[in-house]
């Protein structure tokens, strides 16, 4: 965030006219205040660490005392109705004229962008919404085999990831891959960290790797997302890529700001931090929000890009969104409560409770990606949540005098 904060500041509308089609209309005040939510979301999260400092630090792993039946069992069910959500989404996707040659299409031209394969396989709520049960999958999975080596388990586990590969490509659904790699990293983290002191080094290090891997995926997925048609302008790919990654940040940063400009006005709830309540089967179809408000936030929203942003650069910026719903004051609070929750998360992970072991790698995801949107309230984490949330509670229920279960 301090990063992609001084990025957006340093650079100027005609930078922005220029590289992403869009006015800067993101104002220092506003950037100071985007700051200091991050700041007092960072000093939450560290807050639990300070006061807890050298508590059972590294304790030995949170699936020891769970025992491998119940972890497989688990592993079964949540691969199970994975599948089924993805078979629903091909279904889907035939039904609304999709066809093999189009997948092939796409794959020979390396232009997803411009398919019509994002509609035609566009999710229904309640439907394909299992397909995110991969999420939790992976956390299961990945948990499993650190403790044992599991063939069933690892080819499984490949199964998911070709899955979700095969949205980023066809879907241009990046974070399709991201959300399930994310978790697994973390998992496979904490675990060398509990190996010993020079597997711990190296877990310090792999930020040096991974950043700069992070860029090459990113830079990969978009060849075929963009790069086919702004290539016909001329210049490198390599200066290409970190200009949209940039682009990527900044413009969600400026887009907060036209939230917060134009969208605010009216009668309004709470939209973007809980959004996966608003977007849950029954409440979507019966359309709630718009039936309390009279507004439909996701057309609001468009529509304030429309007019005055760039559409291709639709992150609506994570550290708007609580400023947007709860008003300056609410949003700073909001922040201080969200980092406290994930300190103690992560406190009690290292500390080897079993519950925070399946849900702080899921919501690692979100802070990462806190700086283009608020990852924790959308609808698609939330079957994974809930899913390891039950798995944990179920776990001690079966070891009931366990204390690092939790």
């Amino acid at each position: 965030m301090p990063v992609t904060l001084l990025i957006s500041w340093r650079l100027g509308d005609a930078y922005f006219r220029q590289s992403w089609n869009t006015p800067k209309s993101l104002t220092d005040t506003t950037l100071l205040l985007f700051a200091a939510g991050a700041v007092l979301f960072a000093l939450g999260g560290m807050l639990p660490l300070l006061l807890g400092a050298g508590r059972g630090r590294h304790a030995a792993s949170p699936a020891a005392e769970v025992d491998t039946w119940f972890l497989h069992r688990a592993a079964v069910v949540l691969y199970r109705l994975t599948m089924v959500g993805y078979v629903a989404l091909a279904v889907v996707g035939l039904s609304r004229g999709a066809r093999p040659a189009d997948l092939l299409e796409a794959l020979t031209s390396q232009d997803a962008f411009d398919s019509t394969l994002r509609t035609q396989f566009a999710p229904i709520a309640g439907i394909t919404t299992l397909t995110q049960l991969g999420i939790a999958y992976v956390v299961v999975a990945v948990t499993l085999l650190t403790r044992q080596r599991d063939r069933y388990v690892a080819r499984r586990l490949a199964v998911v990831l070709v899955l979700a590969l095969m949205r980023a490509f066809f879907l241009t659904e990046r974070l399709a891959i991201l959300e399930l790699a994310i978790p697994a990293v973390g998992i496979l983290a904490m675990y060398a960290a509990r190996r010993g002191r020079v597997q711990r080094r190296v877990t310090a290090a792999a930020p040096f790797v991974l950043v700069p891997g992070a860029v090459a995926v990113f830079g990969i997925f978009e060849y075929s997302r963009s790069w086919v048609f702004y290539s016909q302008g001329g210049g490198s790919f390599f200066q290409f890529v970190i200009d949209r990654l940039a682009g990527y940040y900044a413009t969600a940063y400026n887009n907060g700001q036209l939230a917060l400009t134009y969208g605010t006005s009216g009668v309004r709830l709470p939209y973007g931090s809980i959004e996966a309540f608003w977007t849950a089967p029954g409440i979507s179809q019966l359309d709630l929000y718009g039936q309390l408000t009279g507004r439909y936030e996701p057309d609001d929203f468009g529509t304030i890009l429309q007019q005055y942003g760039n559409p291709e650069f639709n992150s609506p910026g994570g550290l708007s969104i609580p400023f947007v719903d709860y008003g300056t004051a609410g949003g700073l609070v909001f922040f201080l409560l969200a980092g406290l929750a994930l300190g103690l998360a992560y406190l009690r992970w290292r500390e080897g409770e079993f519950w925070a072991s399946l849900v702080y790698p899921v919501a690692l995801t979100g802070l990462l990606e806190m700086p283009r949107y608020l990852y924790w309230g959308q609808g698609r984490v939330l079957p994974s949540f809930v899913a390891l949330v039950v798995i944990a509670w179920l776990a001690r229920r079966r070891v009931p005098t366990a204390g690092t279960i939790g």
